[in-house]
């Protein structure tokens, strides 16, 4: 009875332990400028992943990876400023500011050995925050980006680029969903996921939303890639191809591109498993580098 009863303390304690883990997620907000960030926050270890969002969408799309990830590390996923429920006062949305939030958020929170991991847009920021030689951080990763580098737009396209904000100014909430449903899934991508990002599309702030497209397409990242001290991780779609040539050329640091194959834009949300298992060897390949 003795040895039941012992064996049943130990099994509470792992089962508590575990449902700790699965089920503790902190949230709060922090100032950083004339910004109110808010940050979820699971699991702990010497080494933090930090998430931020693509364009339109927001912190909730790394559920699953904060879900997976926290039983090793210390998982910090952020709503960019104007997106989900971060807040801000800006007129101006660029990538700089967004890297000084980043940047900020590291610092307050004193997190260490972090991996910065973006998707969409992000990947100009986790580039740009990781310019500012933060000694805390360790790696990067683009998630769906990086793909046109040393690509030069034709006038043809940049005046498409030019007529699509244009667009963007005059009727957000019916251009930005639809412009999702032409250009950033696949002809796999669950519908419940179409409907997702079509709905938080049309939601997004148009003011943050139109602001930071535009300086994105700004953003030159050819400008900037060759200053990048770290090795520039990429799990990218292969939906649409990655032009390797133009990373050679650009990434003093060498690069690596894992490619899911038969997602749209969205891997971590459209094949969560096995986008996890190649975050994980790339997580990996970082801590055994540093």
């Amino acid at each position: 009875m003795k040895k039941y009863f012992l064996l049943l303390f130990t099994f509470l304690i792992i089962a508590g332990c575990k449902s700790q883990n699965n089920w503790e997620l902190k949230s709060g907000e922090i100032k950083t400028g004339d910004a109110n960030i808010h940050y979820v926050e699971k699991g702990d270890g010497d080494t933090t992943l930090f998430f931020l969002h693509g364009w339109g969408i927001n912190s909730g799309y790394w559920n699953n990876q904060m879900n997976y990830f926290s039983k090793k590390y210390k998982t910090i996923a952020i709503d960019l400023a104007g997106f989900g429920k971060s807040t801000s006062e800006r007129k101006d949305y660029t990538v700089k500011k967004y890297a000084d939030d980043v940047s900020d958020i590291i610092n307050k929170l004193d997190l260490q050995n972090v991996i910065l991991i973006g998707h969409s847009m992000s990947g100009d920021i986790i580039l740009e925050t990781a310019l500012k030689n933060n000694k805390s951080i360790i790696g990067v990763v683009g998630v769906d980006n990086f793909k046109f580098v040393g690509t030069k737009l034709s006038p043809e396209q940049l005046k498409e680029m030019n007529s699509f904000i244009d667009t963007l100014k005059k009727d957000y909430k019916n251009v930005a969903p639809e412009y999702a449903a032409k250009y950033l899934f696949s002809p796999s991508t669950d519908t419940t996921i179409r409907n997702m990002v079509k709905k938080d599309y049309r939601n997004s702030n148009p003011e943050a939303a139109i602001s930071s497209i535009e300086n994105v397409f700004k953003y030159d990242e050819m400008a900037k890639l060759p200053n990048l001290d770290y090795k520039l991780y990429l799990i990218n779609s292969d939906g649409i191809p990655t032009n390797t040539k133009g990373l050679k050329k650009y990434c003093k640091s060498s690069f690596e591109v894992l490619e899911i194959h038969g997602t749209g834009h969205f891997p971590m949300v459209e094949k969560p498993d096995e986008f996890n298992r190649l975050l994980q060897t790339v997580v990996y390949k970082i801590g055994m580098t540093n």
